[in-house]
C-alpha cells in the first residue's frame, strides 16, 4: 500500500488546531506540585468517513495485514494466559467487572491509517457477528495545555432482546467500549474494553476468552 498512508484522518484540521492553541499558557506551579493544564473541549461531532478513508479501509480488510495483526493479538493473549506476559506494546485489563485489551501505536511496526481501520473494523465485527448496537460513535478533540487529543470511540450495547417475565437478558460480553487516542497529531492507543452488568436483570457474561477467540477466528 501507499507509503503516505502514514497521514490519518486526524491530520486534517491539526494545522489549523496548532495555531489556535500556539499561545496557550504555561502550566503553572504551586510550591513543589505541578498543577495540571485546563482541559478543554475544541470539537465534538459524530464520526464521518471520506471516501478515501472507506477505500482504504476496504483494502485493509482483504490485506494480510489485517490478518497478522489479529493473529499477533491472539498469539499475545495466549501468552499473558500461560505465561502472565505480553509484548511491551500490549497491555491487558482483567477485574472482575471489566476485561479488556489496550495496543500502544508504534510507527516502526505498524501504520496509523491500519489502526483506524481497526478501530471501524472491531465495531463492525461486534455489530455483525453478535449484533451488537451501536448507542454512540463520535470525536472528541480535547485541549490540554499545550496537547491537543482526539478520542474517537465506538460504544455499543448487547443486542435488544424481549424476554418473558422471570427470565434474564443475555448480556454476552457486557458493554463494548472502542477507542482510538491520538496526540498531537500522532495516533497513540487503541483500546477495547467490555464491563459486565452485574446485577439479577442479566445472565453472567461470556468469558472474555470467547472474545478473544472470536477475534482469532476472523478470516
Amino acid at each position: 500500500m501507499n507509503s503516505q498512508r502514514q497521514a490519518i484522518p486526524f491530520m486534517r484540521f491539526w494545522e489549523q488546531l496548532k495555531k489556535i492553541f500556539s499561545n496557550s499558557k504555561p502550566v503553572k506551579f504551586t510550591g513543589v506540585k505541578q498543577v495540571e493544564p485546563e482541559e478543554k473541549l475544541v470539537v465534538h461531532e459524530i464520526i464521518s468517513r471520506t471516501e478515501t478513508e472507506l477505500k482504504y479501509y476496504e483494502q485493509w480488510s482483504q490485506s494480510s495485514a489485517k490478518c497478522n495483526f489479529l493473529e499477533w493479538l491472539n498469539s499475545q493473549y495466549h501468552s499473558y494466559k500461560t505465561f502472565g506476559k505480553c509484548d511491551n506494546a500490549l497491555t491487558f485489563l482483567m477485574i472482575p467487572s471489566m476485561n479488556g485489551f489496550a495496543v500502544r501505536f508504534d510507527d516502526s511496526r505498524w501504520h496509523a491509517q491500519d489502526f483506524l481501520a481497526i478501530f471501524d473494523f472491531l465495531k463492525h465485527i461486534f455489530s455483525t457477528q453478535e449484533n451488537y448496537w451501536l448507542q454512540v460513535s463520535d470525536s472528541k478533540t480535547i485541549s490540554k495545555g499545550k496537547n491537543i487529543e482526539i478520542i474517537e470511540r465506538h460504544y455499543l450495547k448487547p443486542p435488544m432482546q424481549f424476554i418473558n417475565q422471570g427470565e434474564k437478558k443475555n448480556q454476552k460480553f457486557g458493554n463494548l467500549m472502542i477507542t482510538l487516542n491520538t496526540i498531537n497529531g500522532k495516533v497513540d492507543t487503541l483500546k477495547l474494553s467490555a464491563t459486565q452488568y452485574n446485577d439479577h436483570l442479566f445472565e453472567k457474561a461470556y468469558d472474555f476468552d470467547l472474545l478473544m477467540e472470536l477475534l482469532s477466528e476472523i478470516k
